[in-house]
């Protein structure tokens, strides 16, 4: 009993000694509630994850439909300004057969009209020949230098071609090509001779084409 008895007095002795250091243990509660808890900073990482995805989901959605916007509104303005004759340029052609040929000679004129200027132009008149026909020349009524001008025949025609020469242009107005010919004696049928014009105008290419009245 007597070691029993001496125990407690040591363990009282001990207890009424200790001190607790309150300033360290205030130390280690602050400490333990700045430090981050891993599932509460897991937590608002995904919440934070979330947000920022949602805004930069929201920021793609208005920025196609901005861009989808312009798109559209820019074809729009586009089809508008190809279908303005003004800004395209239009092209007005036609064929005639010259009234006072003779019995041995004949003269097939294209006439063409732009509204605008021309930096491209070929200009091809093709009269079904007969074994009497051959070319016998041309005219125009633009510069004769602005142009290379061929004759020849092409599977049973007379072919007359004039293609404007590289960095020269045609003027807006009204122009005249006349491809000349020999051909058998008497009248002859012009209904399957044709011409075809193409050339390229500040709005793009320009064509036409027809036959001869």
């Amino acid at each position: 009993m007597a070691d029993r008895e001496d125990a407690r007095e040591l363990l009282r002795a001990a207890a009424a000694g200790h001190r607790p250091d309150r300033e360290r243990m205030r130390a280690r509660v602050a400490r333990g509630m700045a430090a981050p808890d891993p599932v509460a900073a897991a937590s608002r990482r995904r919440r934070r994850r979330l947000v920022a995805g949602a805004v930069g989901a929201v920021g793609c959605v208005l920025g196609a439909a901005v861009l989808v916007g312009g798109w559209l509104g820019g074809g729009e303005r586009g089809e508008a300004t190809a279908a303005s004759p003004s800004a395209r340029g239009t092209l007005a052609t036609s064929g005639e057969v010259y009234r006072d040929d003779n019995p041995y000679w004949s003269q097939s004129e294209v006439t063409l009209e732009t509204s605008h200027p021309l930096t491209a132009l070929t200009v091809e008149v093709r009269v079904v020949a007969d074994e009497a026909a051959r070319p016998t020349g041309g005219w125009r009524t633009p510069p004769e230098e602005d142009f290379v001008f061929t004759t020849g025949e092409e599977g049973g025609d007379l072919v007359f071609r004039w293609e404007l020469r590289e960095g020269r242009e045609v003027a807006e107005g009204a122009h005249v090509f006349a491809a000349q010919y020999e051909h058998g004696e008497g009248p002859r049928d012009a209904a399957f001779d044709r011409y075809l014009i193409t050339g390229e105008g500040p709005g793009g290419a320009v064509e036409g084409g027809g036959g001869f009245s």
